[in-house]
C-alpha cells in the first residue's frame, strides 16, 4: 500500500484506495496502513478489500453517477438522527429502515399521573425478545403489516412473555422498612446477628469480587463494631449504609432473603445525603440481583457522575504508606465502577456515561480487576463499532467484528494469572468458583452480543427467502439464493458463545451453590436461550440440536429461587417455545426410580461430551441432585457440531478467512430485495423502532 502511494502521489491526490474513516468524512487519505488521520484520530483503519462492483446507470455518465452517490452517503452520515434525511432515488421506501426492530421502548402506567417509558438498545435481550414476537405474530397474518416510521410500542410483546416487571424493574412486592421492625435509631439492631454473619459471609463469597472497596477484614470489623459498640467511639453512618447493603446482598442468596428489601429500604430511609461513590454502586448491584436492571443503571449514572466530580478519574499525590492505600483504594473504587457501569449500558443497549478517553488514573494492582478492565475496553469497542457507526456492507462489519474479538486471544492467559486456571477449566467450587463463573459468562456474553446482529441477519434471510419461494411472478423479488461461509461462520460464533454460556453455568450450578443462586446469572441463561431459540426460529433443522440446551437453560433457571426475575425468564422461554410448537415446550420429567447423581470424577465436561438428547438413554447423568428436591432433571447435550477448536474456539483468527478477501461475496441490503442501502444506515436506526427520516 504504502509502495502504491508513493509511485502515484506525483500525479495528484487521489489513491487506488481510501480507508473507511476517511471515506466516511471526505478526507483526503495518504492510503498508508494506518493512514495519517487515523493515526491522528485514533480510529480504527480499516480498507475494503473488494471494491463493489455497481451497475451503471441507463443515464448520465458512471463517475458522475458514482461521485453523486458517496456524496449522498456522506450528507446521510452527517445528519443529526432528529433530522430529515434525504431519500435517495429507488433506494428507500417510507418503511424500509424500520425493517428490524432490534431497539424497544415500551410505555408504562404507574398511575393515572405517572406515566413512563423506557427504552431498550440493540444489546439488549429485550430487542432480541421482540424480534421473536414479531416473528410469531407475523406467522399468524398472511400480509403481516410493517411499521410506518412511528414509535412502535413493544408492550404487546411484554405483556405475552409476562416480563413487563423486569423490562421496568417493578419489584413484584414492597416492603415497610418500619413494618415489625420497631422505631429504633439504631440502623439494624432489628437484623439478629447471626443472620447478619450469614449476610456478609454470603457476599464476601460472591459479589464482593467486583465491588472490593474494603477488605474482607474490614468488613468483618465493622460488622462486629456496629453490633458490639466500644465505649468513646461514634457510629459512621456512611460505612454503616455500605455495610447494611452488604448484607443486603448477600441475603439474597439466601432462604432469608425478604431481609433485602428491608435493609434496602433502611438505609434509603436512614441516610439520603450518603448517596456518595461506593454506596451508589453496591446500590446498583443489589438492584441487578433483585431483576431491576433500568435501576440499576440509573444509580450507576449518578455514581458516575460523582466520581468524575469527585476526580476519581484522575490520579492523585501519595503521602507515605497510608497515602499509598488510599491511591490503590480510589483506583479500585473507580474502575470497578468503569466496568460495572459499562457492563450494564453494554447489556442494555445504552450508551455509557464513562469513557477510558477521559480516564487519567493508573489501574489497580488486583488481577481480578485487571482483567474486567480489558474486557471492559473490548465491550466499550464492540458498542461504537459494531452498534454506533455505520457501515458500507455486511462484510466490513464481519472484519470488525473479528478484530474485535481478536482483542480476547489474550483472555485466557489473563485468566491464569487471575484465577490460576484459563478457560478450558471444568467448574470450581467456593468463591473461586464464583469468580470463574463471571469471568467466563461475561466473555461469552461478549462474544455473542458482538456477533449476534449476524445471526439476526441470517434469520430474516431465511425468513424471506422461504416467502419468496412460495411467491411467483414477474414482480418477485430475486435474492440471493447461497449464504455466504462467512456470514454462516459469524453465526457460528454466536451460537457457541450461546451454548458455552449455558454449558458452565447448569455445571457449575451443580457443584457451587453460590453460582447457583446469583441471580444475575439469569440475564445471561436467558439471553443465551432466546440466541438459540431465534436461530431455529427460521431454521427448523437446527432445533434438535439447539432445542436441548435451550431445555437444560430452563433447568437451572428452574433451580434458583422462584420469584422475579427468574420465574417470568422462565415463563417467557416456556410461552415462546410452545408458540412455534407445542412439542417444543419443556416438561419436567417424572422422578426416575433408583437413579443415582454421584459426582463425576473425569473432570472437564469438555474432554468427556455429554449425549446430545435431553432423554438419550446413552447420556451421561448429571453429577449430583440439588438439594431441596430441585434437579437440572436432565443431561447436558453435546456442543453444537461447530467446525472450531474447544479452547478458545469462538474467536476467529484475524488473518484467517473461509476464503482469500478477493473471493468473498459481498452484498448490501438492495441485493437482498429489501430496498435500502446498507451503507447509508447505522446499525442503531437499522435495528431500531425509533424513527430517524421523515416519511415525506
Amino acid at each position: 500500500m504504502a509502495e502504491i502511494l508513493q509511485s502515484d502521489e506525483p500525479s495528484g491526490w487521489r489513491i487506488p484506495k481510501a480507508c473507511q474513516e476517511c471515506r466516511r468524512r471526505k478526507i483526503k487519505c495518504n492510503g498508508a496502513n494506518p493512514c495519517k488521520t487515523c493515526r491522528v484520530r485514533n480510529t480504527p483503519c480499516v480498507y475494503r478489500d473488494v471494491i463493489r462492483q455497481r451497475k451503471k446507470k441507463k443515464h448520465g455518465a458512471v463517475d458522475e453517477g458514482l461521485a453523486s452517490r458517496e456524496s449522498t452517503r456522506s450528507e446521510l452520515r452527517t445528519q443529526q438522527p432528529s433530522s430529515p434525511l434525504p431519500q435517495p432515488l429507488g433506494r428507500r421506501n417510507k418503511s424500509a429502515s424500520y425493517t428490524f426492530h432490534n431497539s424497544v421502548s415500551a410505555t408504562h402506567m404507574a398511575s393515572p399521573s405517572c406515566k413512563v417509558q423506557l427504552y431498550y438498545g440493540p444489546t439488549s435481550h429485550f430487542t432480541l425478545m421482540h424480534e421473536i414476537y414479531r416473528g410469531l405474530v407475523s406467522n399468524l397474518s398472511t400480509h403481516p403489516e410493517e411499521p410506518q416510521g412511528e414509535v412502535e410500542e413493544a408492550g404487546a410483546g411484554l405483556d405475552m412473555f409476562s416480563v413487563r416487571g423486569i423490562f421496568f424493574g417493578t419489584p413484584a412486592e414492597t416492603h415497610d422498612p418500619n413494618k415489625g421492625i420497631g422505631t429504633t435509631v439504631a440502623p439494624v439492631m432489628f437484623l439478629p446477628y447471626e443472620l447478619a454473619r450469614i449476610f456478609l459471609q454470603r457476599f464476601l463469597s460472591t459479589l464482593y469480587h467486583l465491588v472490593p472497596f474494603w477488605s474482607k477484614e474490614l468488613y468483618e470489623r465493622q460488622l462486629e463494631h456496629l453490633y458490639l459498640p466500644s465505649s468513646g467511639t461514634g457510629s459512621d453512618t456512611c460505612a454503616n449504609s455500605i455495610l447494611l447493603m452488604a448484607l443486603a446482598t448477600g441475603s439474597l442468596g439466601t432462604q432469608h432473603y425478604r431481609w433485602g428489601d428491608i435493609l434496602f429500604e433502611r438505609v434509603k430511609a436512614s441516610c439520603p445525603s450518603w448517596d456518595d461513590v461506593v454506596n451508589l454502586e453496591t446500590h446498583a448491584h443489589y438492584q441487578t440481583e433483585q431483576g431491576r436492571p433500568n435501576s440499576s443503571f440509573l444509580y450507576l449514572g449518578t455514581a458516575a457522575r460523582k466520581a468524575i466530580s469527585a476526580g476519581l478519574h484522575k490520579e492523585s499525590p501519595t503521602e507515605g504508606g497510608e497515602g499509598r492505600k488510599i491511591v490503590e483504594q480510589r483506583r479500585l473504587t473507580f474502575w470497578s465502577l468503569f466496568f460495572y457501569e459499562t457492563w450494564i449500558c453494554f447489556h442494555l443497549g445504552r450508551p455509557s456515561s464513562l469513557s477510558s478517553r477521559d480516564v487519567g488514573i493508573a489501574p489497580p494492582k488486583d488481577p481480578f480487576i485487571l482483567i474486567l478492565i480489558h474486557l471492559t475496553n473490548v465491550m466499550a469497542r464492540s458498542a461504537n463499532e459494531i452498534y454506533g457507526r455505520p457501515h458500507d456492507s455486511l462484510l466490513q462489519m464481519w472484519k470488525l467484528a473479528r478484530s474485535i474479538s481478536e482483542d480476547l486471544r489474550c483472555y485466557d492467559e489473563k485468566m491464569k494469572l487471575a484465577l490460576g486456571f484459563g478457560l478450558d477449566k471444568c467448574p470450581q467450587p467456593g468463591d473461586v468458583g464464583v469468580r470463574q463463573a463471571i469471568l467466563i459468562t461475561l466473555y461469552y456474553h461478549t462474544i455473542l452480543l458482538t456477533f449476534r446482529p449476524f445471526l439476526i441477519f441470517r434469520g430474516r434471510w431465511q425468513r424471506d427467502t422461504k416467502k419468496s419461494s412460495s411467491e411467483t411472478g414477474p414482480n418477485t423479488t430475486k435474492r440471493p439464493t447461497e449464504m455466504p461461509a462467512w456470514l454462516n461462520e459469524a453465526c457460528d460464533h454466536a451460537v457457541h458463545a450461546a451454548c458455552r454460556t449455558l454449558h458452565h453455568l447448569c455445571e457449575a450450578a451443580i457443584v457451587n451453590e453460590f453460582v447457583r443462586e446469583l441471580r444475575y446469572h439469569g440475564f445471561f441463561l436467558t439471553s443465551a436461550c432466546f440466541a438459540l431459540i431465534y436461530d431455529f426460529m427460521y431454521n427448523e433443522k437446527v432445533a434438535p440440536t439447539h432445542l436441548p440446551w435451550v431445555h437444560v437453560g430452563i433447568q437451572c433457571l428452574g433451580a434458583m429461587r422462584p420469584g422475579d426475575p427468574i420465574t417470568s425468564s422462565i415463563s417467557a422461554i416456556q410461552t415462546v417455545l410452545k408458540k412455534l410448537h407445542p412439542s417444543y415446550e419443556w416438561v419436567p420429567p417424572g422422578p426416575v426410580q433408583g437413579q443415582a447423581y454421584a459426582p463425576n470424577p473425569m473432570g472437564s465436561a469438555s474432554a468427556h461430551p455429554y449425549s446430545s438428547g435431553v432423554a438419550s438413554s446413552q447420556a451421561n447423568p448429571m453429577r449430583e441432585a440439588f438439594p431441596g428436591d430441585t434437579f437440572l432433571g436432565g443431561y447436558l447435550p453435546t456442543m453444537p457440531n461447530i467446525q472450531v477448536n474447544p479452547l478458545q474456539s469462538d474467536i476467529p483468527e484475524a488473518s484467517a478467512s473461509v476464503g482469500s478477501s478477493e473471493d468473498l461475496p459481498d452484498f448490501n441490503l438492495s441485493d437482498m430485495g429489501w430496498d435500502f442501502d446498507f451503507s447509508t444506515m447505522d446499525l442503531e436506526a437499522f435495528f431500531s423502532i425509533q424513527p430517524t427520516m421523515n416519511s415525506s
